[in-house]
């Protein structure tokens, strides 16, 4: 409930009306406009009230009501969310192969080509695990961003107009496929 109190104002001596809700006035508005506040920087952060950060515990001074941390570096560490519970190594392989073969149909279908599912390795089996850029055997255990990790290379490149299908894919190193990027290779 709302209390509507009147109070004096210091400069002026005018009787004015003030509520409960906001901060106790010492000034009528004609006067808050004349007087700037006076207090220097310091004497304002003496008053801002003392916090303890979320992250790493340590004490601070409140720039805001609502602020939780000391400084950015705690922020950032109070908002990093936890990787997913629960899943198993195969689940996540399982997910993550998922997600890059709906890619590669997405983009195939954004620049007009065909696309149809297969795996890396059936490609890798077909091929005969080796990398059909520089024809040395891919060892299929290692992952990216190792040099020599298995990857699909497009023969000619999605962004070109090639199609997503089996016919336009080879098995290649990682450092291979990177090296050769979007180009079209002479035969």
């Amino acid at each position: 409930m709302e209390v509507i109190t009147l109070f004096r104002c210091i400069d002026c001596g005018i009787e004015g009306e003030q509520s409960s809700r906001g901060r106790k006035r010492l000034r009528c508005a004609p006067c808050r406009k004349l007087v700037p506040d006076r207090r220097t920087y310091a004497e304002r952060k003496v008053r801002r009230s003392a916090g303890t950060c979320d992250a790493c515990g340590g004490e601070y001074r409140r720039q805001h009501r609502d602020q939780r941390w000391c400084s950015m570096a705690c922020a950032n560490k109070g908002k990093r969310v936890a990787p997913a519970q629960g899943l198993s190594p195969e689940a996540r392989e399982r997910q993550r192969l998922y997600w890059q073969e709906k890619n590669r149909r997405r983009r195939a279908a954004k620049r007009g080509g065909a696309s149809e599912p297969y795996t890396l390795a059936e490609i890798a089996l077909r091929d005969d695990f080796n990398c059909g850029l520089c024809g040395k055997s891919v060892p299929m255990a290692v992952k990216v961003p190792e040099a020599l990790a298995p990857t699909i290379d497009h023969i000619i490149p999605v962004s070109k107009g090639g199609d997503d299908t089996r016919a336009n894919v080879q098995l290649a190193h990682f450092v291979c496929n990177s090296r050769k990027g979007a180009r079209e290779l002479a035969a």
